[in-house]
């Protein structure tokens, strides 16, 4: 029975990535954001550099393999443990009066079913807030609410050799407008690697997220592309003994929602932006700039992460990372700094991050994660 799940698991992973993926996409022009939110208090404090991070429920929002290596179960002896987390951020406060109703949420569980791998579920939640309805006048006729964008990912891993894991995600995801709505769906494939190494245990990870179809509120030919995103992470074990584990986690993200711009509108466009030029931009240049296809590779348009992770006793747990994302110029290095702590007692777990300063208030993000481990 488990080989034969994992061949057609391996044929899954294969199929994916030959799915349809032309994209016409101009210079921010993605949809369903709410996919690009990640989550959980544990990645936030180590700079969302969570792609070769396995034994955590939390890891299928960044890549979907790192689902197995659940921990013991201190219930059931010899057995992994099943995970179930909530992870809330409320962003009322970064933007003031304006952030009323403004939250996101996710709620996710994992469950490992021995040789056959393991299953997870999660389902993301944003809310959007509310906007204030007039007529001709200023007064207020009453409170609109804009609705709440749901995305419920379905995922499966296992591990393929004594070094190396797959998985893959399954996602369908609601977004709302207005009154208007679309829908979508997506897939997500990921891999880790335990490189051969002895002495200083290393785990590359690699994963490529939101494969689908765009959405579309009104119009099929005007739908926006889903932020697709290609993930590139590793994990060193710098020191670890009975008492002390410390951990250095890395990664990039390339966005490569843009495969390629419409000829027409690429036309338009540099015709606008050179008649306002004295020295012209070229093709290259502007597809360049829009990190269109290859060029999204380039170093200016990656999303740098950085984390260092310190356990002691298997406890209690410090956590500072460094995150730095293209086109958001923060002004200060602080700015792009988070940290947080962790404390594991019997079947709970509970994470709390400090994040950087968001919004127009300039206030830090408090995040929280609780998960039972049972």
């Amino acid at each position: 029975m488990g080989c034969f799940i994992r061949k057609t698991f391996i044929f899954l992973l294969s199929i994916t990535v030959f799915l349809p993926t032309t994209v016409h996409a101009g210079p921010g022009r993605t949809g369903a954001q709410i996919l690009n939110l990640g989550g959980g208090a544990r990645a936030r404090a180590l700079g969302d550099a969570f792609y070769a991070m396995s034994g955590d429920v939390t890891t299928s929002l960044w890549n979907p393999s790192g689902l197995v290596d659940m921990p013991e179960s201190k219930l059931r002896s010899g057995k992994e443990a099943v995970q179930a987390s909530m992870f809330y951020t409320d962003y009322s406060a970064p933007f003031g009066e304006a952030g009323e109703g403004l939250y996101y949420t996710f709620v996710s569980g994992a469950m490992p079913l021995g040789d056959v791998g393991t299953v997870g579920a999660t389902l993301q939640m944003q809310g959007q807030g509310t906007i204030a309805v007039t007529t001709d006048s200023p007064d207020v006729l009453r409170e609109e609410s804009l609705g709440t964008n749901f995305a419920l990912t379905l995922s499966y891993a296992d591990r393929i050799t004594e070094s190396l894991s797959a998985g893959i995600n399954g996602k369908m995801i609601r977004m709302v407008l207005g009154r208007e709505s679309g829908s979508s769906y997506a897939v997500d494939i990921g891999a880790q690697y335990r490189l051969p190494f002895d002495l200083i245990p290393i785990t590359i990870g690699a994963a490529i997220q939101n494969v689908g179809p765009g959405i579309s509120f009104i119009d099929e030919n005007q739908a926006d592309p889903l932020p697709r995103f290609l993930r590139l992470g590793k994990s060193i074990d710098l020191y670890s003994d009975r008492y002390n584990h410390l951990r250095l986690v890395s990664g990039i993200t390339a966005y490569i929602d843009k495969l390629a711009e419409n000829e027409d509108e690429l036309t338009v466009d540099l015709e606008r932006l050179n008649a306002e030029r004295e020295e012209k931009l070229t093709r290259g240049q502007l597809l360049s700039d829009r990190g269109v296809g290859i060029r999204a590779f380039e170093w200016r348009h990656l999303q740098k992460n950085l984390g260092l992770e310190y356990w002691l006793n298997g406890m209690l747990a410090l956590r500072v990372g460094y995150k730095s994302e293209p086109g958001i110029h923060l002004p200060d290095l602080t700015d792009h700094i988070t940290a947080g702590i962790g404390a594991r007692v019997y079947l709970f777990n509970i994470d709390f991050t400090i994040g950087p300063s968001f919004g127009p208030s300039r206030s830090r993000l408090y995040e929280t994660t609780v998960m039972f481990i049972f």
